[in-house]
């Protein structure tokens, strides 16, 4: 898929603005920044509560189902949910004809990742009691696909059943650190590898940078189910995910690897018509 001339405005846009300057500073300060459903999407979605924290839930537009998609939000492990997230899951859940529910899963400094791998490992099993594992899929965005495959290693460590679908989306895999990357390699308009070191620190908290939760790019993936990874190869992000799929095509567990040539980290969220497409291929997947 070539990229749109929207899709160079709003690249061109974040290049001027410098965002990625702005998450690297947000993360150093500790700062969390949350959204609740912007006016235009705000009838679409419903709050709930777990454990203290805010659920978000999207019926599609066909009407009420039992089929559930849990999307764990993207955001560095510094940002909460985003107005982009409620614009794009919306779409989604008309596409799938299912249920989107967005926890949102607290963030440093107010927790570091044993405690938010827990929480979202806990809400996830409430999701299952709720709805049957044969109806709940999961998912996430960047460091929410990171997440999901936390909750999926802990689970299958408890042997517990894992959901049949799971799709990351850019997904950030490795939080070791950028190493073969020069300054010439510092392209991506949303991150920067050299950048991600605060958003890191202020996630790990007592866990080590190689632990396969932390790191998912080192998980055992013979012990998670069959994985769809949606990634753009212009995305800085983009060599681990490529690592991580051959891994899990060796052993089994590749159940789809969407690459779009053209297009860099998040494209699937930018407010324009570039997302469409992806959010329908995803919304396949989950079919």
């Amino acid at each position: 898929m070539g990229t749109s001339f929207g899709y160079k405005v709003m690249t061109g846009v974040l290049r001027l603005t410098k965002h990625r300057n702005k998450m690297i500073a947000d993360a150093a300060r500790g700062e969390q920044r949350n959204t609740l459903p912007p006016k235009k999407y705000a009838a679409r979605w419903r709050r709930e509560e777990f454990e203290g924290r805010a659920i978000w839930i999207c019926v599609p537009k066909s009407g009420t189902t039992d089929n559930v998609y849990v999307h764990q939000h993207g955001g560095g492990f510094v940002y909460g949910l985003m107005a982009l997230h409620y614009m794009s899951l919306s779409e989604l859940a008309d596409h799938a004809g299912l249920t989107v529910i967005m926890p949102d899963y607290p963030l440093p400094p107010d927790a570091h990742a044993r405690d938010i791998i827990g929480w979202a490992d806990r809400h996830f099993e409430s999701c299952i009691d709720c709805y049957g594992l044969q109806n709940v899929s999961l998912g996430g965005d960047s460091a929410g696909a990171n997440l999901s495959l936390a909750i999926l290693q802990t689970r299958a460590g408890r042997g517990d059943p894992n959901p049949e679908t799971v799709i990351l989306w850019s997904p950030w895999l490795d939080l070791t650190g950028p190493k073969d990357f020069t300054k010439a390699d510092d392209y991506g308009v949303v991150i920067t590898p050299f950048g991600l070191e605060p958003a890191v620190s202020g996630y790990l908290g007592d866990m080590d940078r190689d632990d396969p939760l932390i790191s998912p790019l080192f998980a055992d993936v013979s012990k998670l189910p069959a994985l769809h990874i949606v990634a753009g190869a212009k995305d800085v992000l983009y060599p681990p995910a490529q690592d991580f799929a051959e891994k899990a095509d060796a052993a089994g567990k590749l159940a789809s690897l969407t690459v779009e040539p053209n297009y860099g980290h998040y494209w699937m969220f930018y407010p324009m018509s570039d997302r469409h497409r992806t959010l329908k291929q995803i919304a396949g997947m989950l079919r």
